[in-house]
């Protein structure tokens, strides 16, 4: 859930799954606030590249007939490393020389995923799949019962053309308000 507001953004932030921080350009400051009453909360703060010169092989690769470009829904089957929601869920995938594939908008299991707006180019059987590069603001941080971290921008400054900022907990719920 995100409320924008102006000059900033208040989200809550539940569950394992990542989340992206969707200010969008600078940010003055973060706050994360641990609203559990009874636990830490463990947070990953995280950029994550979104274009082509930033990225990492996920061990994961096509595993079908050659898919032509597309702009229609492309579901493709996958071997190698499972493909999980943490590493394809809403992320762009890259050719190992930084083209863009196409974005994933849905994994359906561990061996498949899907391109909801089709794909940019073909995609080779036995092509190795990429995925943005994370770099990490916090690691398995944790914050105590009813503490608030605050960054400023020296913390999190980052180019927003090249990298999106994703939270992920690994326990607890927190509000995150980020200002701009």
């Amino acid at each position: 859930m995100s409320l924008y507001s102006g000059s900033f953004i208040a989200q809550k932030i539940t569950g394992t799954s990542k989340v992206l921080v969707n200010a969008g350009g600078r940010f003055n400051s973060l706050s994360l606030t641990n609203i559990d009453g009874s636990n830490a909360a463990t947070v990953d703060l995280y950029i994550a590249a979104i274009t082509g010169s930033d990225i990492v092989d996920t061990g994961t690769n096509a595993n079908e007939s050659d898919n032509a470009a597309t702009t229609g829904s492309v579901t493709l089957t996958v071997d190698g490393t499972a493909a999980t929601s943490d590493v394809f869920a809403d992320e762009k995938v890259f050719k190992s020389d930084g083209t863009l594939f196409g974005t994933c908008t849905a994994r359906n299991s561990n061996t498949e995923i899907v391109f909801g707006g089709g794909l940019s180019q073909t995609l080779a059987n036995n092509a190795d799949l990429y995925t943005g590069t994370r770099h990490y603001v916090l690691k398995t941080f944790s914050i105590p019962v009813a503490s608030s971290l605050v960054l400023t921008d020296n913390d999190i400054s980052f180019n927003s053309t090249a990298y999106s900022l994703y939270i992920k907990l690994g326990a607890g719920s927190v509000d995150l308000i980020a200002r701009q």
